[in-house]
């Protein structure tokens, strides 16, 4: 089955976060007036990274805040607050980033509504949420985890004297808030790995525009919870002997007309795959025998409560009767042309088919009632060219 590889929208947001780990790292080595410096410097570098990333469609929030966290850590340390402060350099930077992730918290709403809102295309909007619901879940990991590092020596500094140790205090002021940093990035590694392989397994189908056109892709799992959001592409397969229709029960879990009766082949148009390729692929192992072919009728669109098609319907005339026992299926059987009109409209087929039906009984069923008993050269002929008639139409 055709996938598509894993979007860069998934890419590990926790590389924003590199930068200030790497100023909370060296600041413990060197004098608080080089941490101004190197604060500055790394702020701008990731302003630079960021907008490279952004021009590829690659959305790493994470380091827009590390880059303001660092601005306003300079800032800090420029304003006259005394030396008290200048030791505890890796707690302001923390408390900077808490502050950028809190006012961060407060506005997902109205960006993801700016986002949903925006006149960019579909699919750089979906992209676009999809970068951002990543970031604002890893957002709050590290706001949280922030948040008890400050915690856990706000209680520390409470503690009888007794209690503190030179070797405690340099943990918790200056390794301790790196370390968080180091696990939440390989949390976040291997989060996205696990993902990565569960979208891997993922179904991706395109999404069309009202034209008919492809704009994007989206996995069908996602698609399906907004109901008739995205226009996707399907191909259904009719299969015709002997001027009966041969019409399986749909699923009962089937997310369109469970438990109607319908062709016993259908299914999405993956992304990048030929319609006509996705037909062939339909009948599976049928696929290449001898005596079979499959024929493409109509193309159009198909609308309910749940979801919006665009139907390509193709069909397989089987004239042998061993051939035919090869597509038989469990609650499968023929159906006369009589049996189903007498059903129409009573629940019994699936929405598609009543769709379709009128358009079958007078094209591809006429013509096949009409010459079945004609030498089955002269049928194929005579089905290649109601075959070419309904290309013509669409």
């Amino acid at each position: 089955m055709n996938r598509i590889e894993t979007r860069k929208s998934l890419d590990n947001q926790a590389w924003g976060l590199l930068p200030m780990l790497l100023f909370m790292f060296i600041d413990n080595f060197i004098d608080y007036h080089y941490s101004f410096i190197i604060a500055l410097t790394l702020s701008f570098v990731s302003m630079y990274l960021y907008t490279a990333l952004m021009k590829r469609k690659t959305y790493q929030f994470l380091l827009l805040v590390s880059s303001i966290s660092l601005i306003l850590f300079s800032v800090f340390l420029y304003l006259p607050l005394g030396k008290a402060l200048y030791p505890y350099s890796s707690l302001i930077s923390e408390l900077t980033m808490v502050m950028v992730l809190t006012f961060v918290g407060f506005s997902r709403r109205s960006l993801l509504r700016r986002v949903r809102n925006s006149g960019h295309p579909l699919f750089h909007r979906t992209l676009l949420r999809s970068s951002l619901n990543e970031f604002i879940f890893l957002a709050q990991v590290v706001q949280n985890m922030f948040i008890l590092h400050l915690f856990v020596i706000l209680i520390y500094n409470v503690l009888p004297y007794d209690w503190h140790t030179p070797g405690r205090t340099v943990f918790l002021y200056d390794q301790l808030g790196v370390i968080i940093g180091v696990c939440i990035f390989s949390y976040e590694h291997v989060r996205v790995k696990i993902m990565k392989g569960s979208l891997r397994k993922e179904m991706w189908i395109p999404v069309l525009n009202n034209e008919g056109k492809v704009v994007g892709c989206i996995a069908r799992s996602v698609s399906r919870t907004v109901k008739k959001k995205y226009y996707h592409p399907i191909v259904r397969v009719a299969v015709i002997h002997d001027g009966k229709l041969y019409l399986t029960k749909r699923s009962p879990d089937s997310y369109v007309d469970p438990d109607t009766y319908d062709y016993p082949y259908e299914r999405y148009v993956l992304y990048r795959q030929k319609i006509e390729h996705s037909a062939q692929d339909a009948i599976g192992r049928l696929k290449g025998k001898p005596g079979v072919s499959v024929r493409f009728l109509i193309r159009y669109k198909y609308e309910d409560e749940k979801i919006r098609h665009q139907v390509s319907l193709y069909v397989v005339c089987v004239h042998d009767e061993k051939l035919m026992s090869e597509y038989v299926r469990e609650g499968g059987k023929l159906w006369l042309t009589a049996q189903i009109e007498e059903n129409l409209s009573k629940g019994v087929f699936s929405g598609y088919f009543e769709k379709e039906f009128p358009y079958l009984q007078n094209t591809i069923l006429f013509a096949e009632n009409f010459c079945c008993q004609q030498p089955t050269s002269f049928c194929e002929e005579n089905i290649a060219e109601e075959s070419m008639e309904s290309a013509s139409m669409v």
